[in-house]
């Protein structure tokens, strides 16, 4: 089953200001910026909207790419604007965090997808997927610094009153919302995918019937799974109240725990059985003079495998129920957060 992952960068546009003066040149010269950043803005909500509702970046892939055409729109506006009073300090920083947006949104966002294509293969690939995004993340953040240095210098020097529009504004608001949503939930989902990668591990041994590898792995989701417990435990609820997304991760790592732990020693006890039955099976096959007593223990083994096998298929539904209950609820909650707050 295929988990439902819902990351998104969050572009840092918080230069969407509202200026406490008018009717002065350097006014209208910081509007015009002003008014690019709002484009672009508007652009990333609706691309912030499209990840949160398909959980996947190449089904949000057009709307990364009208994000992409918008910025490049916005870095020819600017550059045709003129210096202001011979200074260009603050188009030239304006351009240096556009021109980084759009290599945030083209070239790295390209890495990501490819990321994004194997993320699931392992839990070292799904946390290279997230730390590829949350470099992307710094690199905006890193240039988001610089230009707000330039707009303040800018605006004192020319007598400028700027407020951060955040409480009255929107859509600043929302993205600031949807970048602690899933900062949130990429911590908890990585803890709870560890978990999750290691019984697939374990359930591919079984198919296998490979006892070796079986024990292994078992021993392994043990593991991580109680490591994975401690984190969960360790971690707060989302805004100190909302408890639904570790909630829903700890009751699947805690059945992975207890899979681990206890469950799997009537699957592994099939597994055991079944093979020395295998043995016995040939070995009674080729006895040309069977006795009575060969017949009798051959068909005791017959019994205990039967026995075995119903426990096991018993255990298997047992647990392919539960899981599947689980990760149903793991896929609500996830929908149910983001709706929630975005």
């Amino acid at each position: 089953m295929k988990l439902i992952l819902s990351f998104i960068t969050v572009m840092l546009l918080n230069a969407n200001l509202l200026l406490g003066q008018s009717g002065n040149a350097a006014l209208d010269y910081l509007n015009k910026m002003g008014n690019e950043f709002k484009a672009i803005q508007s652009s990333s909500w609706d691309y912030t909207k499209s990840a949160a509702n398909n959980k996947s970046a190449r089904k949000t892939d057009k709307r990364r790419l009208e994000l992409l055409q918008q910025i490049e729109a916005s870095i020819k506006n600017v550059s045709k604007l003129p210096a202001y009073d011979k200074k260009t300090y603050l188009k030239d920083s304006v351009l240096s965090y556009l021109k980084m947006q759009k290599i945030v949104i083209s070239e790295d966002y390209s890495k990501i997808m490819d990321l994004e294509d194997v993320a699931e293969s392992s839990y070292d690939a799904m946390e290279a997927y997230l730390k590829a995004r949350e470099i992307a993340d710094d690199k905006l953040g890193e240039s988001y610094v610089k230009v707000s240095s330039a707009y303040a210098a800018f605006a004192k020097e020319n007598n400028i009153t700027l407020l951060e529009s955040g409480k009255d504004d929107k859509v600043s608001a929302q993205l600031k919302i949807a970048n602690e949503v899933y900062a949130y939930y990429n911590e908890v989902y990585l803890i709870f995918f560890k978990a999750y990668k290691q019984e697939a591990y374990l359930l591919d041994a079984l198919s296998k019937g490979d006892l070796s590898a079986i024990e292994q792995n078992k021993v392994s989701l043990s593991k991580v799974s109680g490591e994975c417990q401690l984190k969960l435990k360790a971690k707060q609820p989302f805004r100190n109240s909302d408890n639904s997304m570790r909630g829903t991760a700890t009751a699947l790592v805690d059945f992975y725990k207890n899979e681990a732990d206890v469950r799997f020693a009537k699957l592994i006890d099939f597994q055991i059985k079944q093979e020395a039955f295998t043995k016995a099976k040939k070995a009674f096959e080729t006895n040309k003079n069977k006795t009575n007593d060969d017949v009798n223990t051959y068909n005791k083994l017959i019994n205990d495998m039967n026995s075995a096998s119903a426990e096991f298929n018993k255990t298997n539904n047992d647990l392919f129920k539960q899981r599947t209950t689980l990760l149903n609820e793991w896929n609500k909650s996830s929908q149910d957060f983001t709706a929630k707050y975005l």
